[in-house]
């Protein structure tokens, strides 16, 4: 899980109060399993068949803009820039795209021997979609055991899941404003286990 950096001004640790580093707004998972009708025209093969399978909606993580190598209040401790008033930190969803996730034009560097003004946490990173099924079936084997097949499908949708952006002020996009990973494509497995 992404975490947060350290407090900027260890003196006033009040301008570190903001949502946590792993809060999600808004998060709704599902699980089910359905028993599949039988086809009987084709014998027992196709016959106790189960579909199974999660969905996952949600929203993204807050994220803490800061330098990470520019120093201006000259602690040595994390930096967060200034907000510019009157930019809207986040941009339409129409406009966000992998090098620009969010608005950089929001944040400025501010004066030397001072502490930037942007909170803690500010940010809310991209949310996630996943959808995986199971098509799964048990052959008992009387006094043996059982074989199982399964077929599984991961991310089935094939949803694009966008990574954290990056979140460094004092670099260019897109290590500031740009997503830096997705998550894994759709991806089939199929098995087939043996027990006794």
């Amino acid at each position: 899980m992404y975490q947060s950096v350290g407090a900027e001004d260890e003196n006033n640790l009040r301008l570190e109060r903001a949502r946590s580093s792993f809060n999600v707004g808004r998060r709704i998972s599902a699980g089910y399993v359905i028993n599949l009708p039988a086809v009987s025209a084709l014998g027992p093969a196709l016959r106790n068949w189960q579909l199974s399978g999660t969905v996952l909606l949600q929203d993204g993580v807050p994220l803490d803009i800061f330098y990470y190598g520019f120093d201006p209040d000259n602690t040595g401790l994390p930096n967060r820039p200034n907000i510019v008033p009157g930019v809207r930190l986040t941009l339409p969803r129409s406009q966000r795209n992998t090098m620009d996730f969010f608005n950089t034009a929001a944040f400025t560097a501010p004066a030397p021997y001072t502490f930037g003004d942007a909170g803690r946490n500010i940010v809310t990173g991209p949310g996630n979609v996943e959808s995986d099924f199971a098509l799964h079936r048990r052959f008992p084997i009387p006094d043996h055991g059982a074989v199982e097949l399964r077929v599984e499908a991961f991310n089935l949708f094939n949803h694009p899941n966008w990574g954290v952006p990056g979140s460094y002020a004092d670099f260019s996009p897109p290590l500031f404003g740009g997503i830096l990973a997705s998550g894994d494509p759709r991806r089939f497995q199929f098995a087939a286990r043996y027990g006794f």
